[in-house]
């Protein structure tokens, strides 16, 4: 494994170079590339040949510093890509199979929503209940209706974020300051992805456990799962292992979350704060593809019933985002693509993550990269690779003997089109 030492402050210096005075993007350099493609029946695998340019070609923009491309189908492995670098600074390190990243959003539907869900199952808690009824000084300030479905859909007309200030320093007064927060507009109106939904929903899972969230998480899904490198708060010791992310006061975020909120809280938080690699993912894609049967057929993360509900449409018919309870269907957030079904389901996380699950073709495809590190690029060609790379292993497929739904739905015309400025007269 070759690692090249790098002056930490004269990358720093061309970094913010870039960023203050708009230089063209950085390139970076290529590292790893290593390919799998199965021969397998049912998979026209020389179009997924066509995963490794666009990944290459990204990299060598400076997009992200490299990524692994995972996917499954019918229970193989189908594609395995590992390209490019897991970090650039402080070191230039290689990307593994391995690696670890702070999966930052997925945590919404790895960790908050499938407690959630069991939570419902265990009719310890009514998914059409006021929040307040478990967590009565939320209901203020127009908040007294939310329910958790509307915190699932993010139909609670709660804000997006809250901004993190000195005074905001840990966990017990960002949950004061929610409490004081109004709605931007009327619960159940309308569709606004929000990062405070998940943070209330991680508290009310506390509250009616009793356990602190991270405890939760690992006893009742990572655990169960066999997921041994999904957790919240790595240990220093295996930082080597974790994909940074991004500068942030002129240090690095490496084995702490990125997200600013979750971070003020400790590291532990609905909406982010979680680590994991492909392997684990996998593992817990092909639960939900499998029923909720956990692995060694030792029981159930959850009931088949319950996993259609949470990733079948939940939001009402004449809002254009459509969504699950926590998992994105075809929203703007989509990585969807164009060709797998409106029955399948997936989530994308801030700092370059993305996991996208079909069980009509039985099919789940990851993405893993740090798109953020060392910082941000200007434009996020991340957006567009997910969903070409999507369409491509959507294209592959021809084993599909299941009756095949709609797959073109209204968030995915609602984007085609408003490129377009067209008036009517």
């Amino acid at each position: 494994m070759l690692i090249k030492l790098i002056p930490m402050s004269f990358l720093l210096v061309f970094f913010y170079a870039h960023v203050e005075y708009g230089f063209a993007q950085p390139h970076f350099p290529s590292g790893t590339k290593n390919v799998m493609i199965a021969k397998v029946p049912g998979i026209r695998t020389h179009l997924l040949q066509n995963i490794a340019p666009i990944i290459e070609k990204s990299i060598a923009e400076g997009n992200y510093p490299g990524a692994i491309v995972l996917a499954g189908h019918h229970r193989k492995i189908i594609y395995r890509g590992i390209f490019g670098n897991e970090r650039i600074v402080p070191t230039i390190a290689p990307m593994r199979f391995n690696t670890i990243f702070d999966i930052a959003s997925l945590t919404k539907v790895v960790a908050t929503t499938p407690a959630i869900m069991q939570l419902v199952e265990k009719a310890k808690l009514d998914l059409d209940a006021p929040v307040a009824q478990y967590w009565p000084t939320f209901g203020i300030h127009g908040k007294e209706a939310i329910t958790i479905r509307e915190l699932l859909t993010h139909m609670s007309g709660l804000p997006a974020d809250i901004t993190v200030t000195n005074k905001l320093t840990d966990k017990n007064k960002i949950l004061r300051q929610i409490e004081q927060i109004k709605p931007h507009g009327t619960p159940g109106k309308y569709f606004l992805y929000s990062d405070i939904n998940f943070i209330v929903l991680a508290h009310l899972i506390e509250i009616i456990t009793k356990e602190d969230f991270d405890r939760y998480v690992k006893n009742h899904i990572t655990r169960p799962l066999g997921m041994k490198n999904t957790f919240f708060l790595p240990a220093k010791k295996i930082r080597d292992r974790i994909a940074p992310t991004l500068i942030v006061n002129n240090k690095l975020r490496w084995g702490e979350v990125q997200d600013p909120l979750a971070y003020a809280m400790g590291g532990i938080a609905g909406n982010a704060g979680l680590f994991s690699n492909a392997t684990d993912l996998a593992i817990y894609s092909q639960c939900l593809l499998d029923g909720g049967l956990l692995p060694r057929q030792s029981g159930y993360l959850l009931g088949p019933l319950t996993i259609l509900k949470m990733t079948t449409r939940q939001t009402p018919t004449h809002i254009t985002n459509m969504r699950g309870f926590g998992w994105d269907i075809d929203s703007v957030y989509s990585n969807r693509g164009i060709f797998f079904p409106l029955s399948s389901f997936g989530h994308t996380g801030w700092t370059g993550t993305s996991l996208w699950i079909d069980p009509t073709t039985q099919t789940w495809v990851i993405i893993l990269t740090s798109r953020v590190h060392p910082i941000p690029a200007k434009h996020n060609q991340l957006i567009q690779d997910r969903r070409t790379i999507a369409n491509i292993i959507s294209a592959s497929l021809t084993d599909i003997h299941t009756s095949q739904k709609n797959n073109t739905g209204p968030g995915e015309l609602q984007r085609a089109y408003a490129r377009r400025n067209i008036s009517s007269k």
